[in-house]
């Protein structure tokens, strides 16, 4: 490898002299003791029940035992630790006459290098030493010592960590996100990808990567200050694409595991397409790439669960897969963090190839990580922390070819078929509202009583939850569904594209609830709803203790909305006093619709349409 960074420099040099400034960043991968009492399960400590037999005569009455090691760090260096039995005697007479019978532990220190080929780490292991069983030095063990020095065995004695793949892999992904028209650049960059350094720390041997970065060639000054419309199409494009990998990822790493962290996987996603959105909405260029930042911010909030989930795996080949996935993500930001210096290019070819990363082998054909769906995943909902899906939209119709035929007065005795396609087919005015939002208040109690019989809501938060979703629903449309635009009936939607009468966005909610349901189908639009209320009053307001925080039990509903509305890292944003001075407002807003709510007052949504 030496030889042909050599070449790609020398080539450089005649292009650029002085290597153009080429810079040089460090990687930093975590080999977890998880890791390494993994590898050592399967390639020392094989025999059932996780042990080792030395110097074993068959007779069982000479052996050395060493069974479940458990792998901690201790001053920059590896410490192995195993449960021992030792027997030294003969047989006789179908009798063991032994003349040494010990039992306790036996620690090993392990120092950490780098192996002559560069593509390993090396566990060497320096000594040893006998413990009581009560973790005392026992130092009267000769005969285990001498046992030791002649059959330990070899990959003991040097435990090697083969990091061959996860570099291939490493430079495999990196050629797909750097600019293929910079070819020799490119070829520097990977070239020059090796192993500079390793050291114990916290639990993990950190193994310092290192890479060689030639500046990209400068960027040209005079760009348009607005994107254009074919722009804003490739834009939308990539973002959906980073949008699709997280999404298969969060789907890929909770079929990983059971005790995967599903609202940290929920906020991640949900800040990413709240944060999509944002990028879609600003017509001016970004100072920094808008894809790379959307990557960026959503691998920061990812990489904490992979770390975590990386330590449950249980066999080499996925606790491999784990590193190499965090392994080259983290080496994109670590390039990113160069800025246009990098020339790093968020491409839909490098997302398939890190998902592809995770993937077990033989299921990366399967289907393309980057694939959109927009229909309800019922395995992502539960990924997700959500159960089953919520009963599907029934009564909704596009066209308004109906609204004619409606009947302006209907006596509401229930919450039934005709009263729903009544709903879903009326653009009311104001004179209407004495019919149309008593009808409303019925599907809105309807859709409650729904959501707390389906769900473990404990039942002195109900009255804050009912009060929450009619408040809601009042704070985000003023309980309207529709609204008319070109004579037609179409339904209500902000500028962010948030739609119906609880204003929920399907680019943010796709996967997790029918869209078309959202948009036609008033009861399914209140139904998500408030199936998202409770996930974020739940997870978000009660479980961060919000009203322990304030003393109010109020306080969980302005908790819950304040998420709902802002995003799940907003769920303190009502009482933080660096809050947006807009956010502030609508947060009062909706405080005081609850307020007149909590009073009896469910009609008093009545006021949006006078005056």
């Amino acid at each position: 490898m030496h030889q042909v960074v050599s070449r790609s420099l020398l080539s450089l040099l005649i292009a650029c002299p002085g290597l153009c400034a080429a810079q040089s960043v460090q990687v930093p991968v975590q080999i977890t003791t998880a890791f390494i009492e993994t590898l050592l399960n399967e390639q020392v400590f094989t025999t059932t029940g996780n042990s080792l037999r030395l110097n074993d005569d068959g007779s069982g009455c000479q052996f050395l035992e060493l069974t479940d090691p458990h792998v901690t760090t201790s001053n920059g260096q590896i410490l192995l630790l195993t449960s021992a039995v030792a027997r030294s005697g003969r047989l006789l007479g179908g009798r063991c006459m032994l003349l040494l019978n010990w039992s306790g532990k036996l620690e090993f220190t392990q120092a950490p290098a780098i192996s002559a080929d560069g593509r390993s780490i090396l566990l060497n292991t320096t000594s040893w030493r006998a413990l009581r069983p009560d973790g005392q030095p026992d130092t009267a063990i000769s005969t285990i010592g001498g046992w030791l020095q002649q059959y330990l065995p070899q990959n003991l004695r040097q435990t090697p960590v083969n990091l061959t793949e996860p570099l291939q892999q490493l430079q495999e992904f990196l050629a797909l996100m750097l600019p293929p028209q910079d070819t020799q650049r490119t070829g520097i960059l990977l070239d020059s990808l090796r192993i500079e350094g390793v050291r114990a720390a916290d639990d993990a041997a950190i193994v310092t990567l290192t890479m060689d970065v030639p500046p990209a060639p400068a960027a040209a000054a005079d760009r348009e200050p607005q994107l254009s419309r074919a722009e804003l199409t490739a834009l939308a494009a990539q973002l959906d694409d980073i949008d699709a990998f997280i999404t298969n990822t969060i789907k890929t790493i909770t079929d990983d595991s059971a005790t995967v962290n599903a609202e940290a996987l929920l906020t991640v996603l949900l800040e990413l397409r709240l944060q999509l959105l944002e990028i879609l909405g600003e017509s001016q260029r970004q100072p920094v790439d808008p894809a790379r930042r959307l990557f960026v911010d959503a691998w920061n909030g990812l990489v904490p669960v992979l770390r975590n989930l990386a330590q449950e795996r249980s066999d080499q080949a996925s606790a491999l897969r784990y590193l190499s996935f965090i392994s080259a993500g983290d080496a994109l930001l670590v390039l990113d963090g160069l800025g246009p210096a990098a020339g790093i290019d968020i491409s839909a070819d490098g997302l398939r190839r890190l998902a592809r990363i995770l993937i077990p082998q033989g299921q990366a054909a399967a289907a393309d990580p980057l694939q959109h769906s927009d229909t309800v995943d019922s395995g992502l909902r539960e990924s997700l922390g959500f159960g089953p899906p919520i009963p599907p939209p029934q009564f909704y119709n596009e066209s308004s070819i109906l609204d004619w035929l409606i009947p302006k007065a209907y006596a509401a005795t229930g919450l039934d078929s005709a009263t729903i396609t009544r709903l879903n087919n009326w653009v009311p005015k104001t004179r209407d509202m004495d019919v149309y939002l008593p009808m409303v208040r019925d599907v809105l109690r309807q859709v409650v009583s729904e959501q707390l019989r389906s769900n473990d809501l404990e039942s002195e938060y109900h009255e804050v939850f009912r009060y929450l979703v009619f408040a809601t629903a009042w704070q985000e449309s003023c309980w309207r569904q529709f609204v008319a635009k070109d004579a037609k009936r179409v339904p209500m939607q902000s500028g962010t594209g948030d739609v119906g009468m609880m204003q929920i966005n399907p680019k943010v909610w796709r996967g997790l609830y029918d869209l078309q349901g959202l948009r036609w189908d008033i009861v399914y639009n209140a139904r998500a709803g408030a199936d998202i209320l409770e996930h974020h009053l739940i997870n978000y307001a009660i479980r961060n203790r919000e009203h322990r925080s304030t003393g109010e039990l109020d306080s969980l509903a302005r908790s819950a909305y304040a998420a709902y509305n802002g995003g799940p890292r907003q769920y303190d944003r009502y009482r933080r006093a660096d809050a947006p001075a807009y956010a502030k407002k609508v947060d009062s807003l909706f405080n005081e619709k609850y307020r007149e709510l909590k009073r009896g007052r469910e009609l008093a949504v009545m006021a949006c349409y006078q005056g």
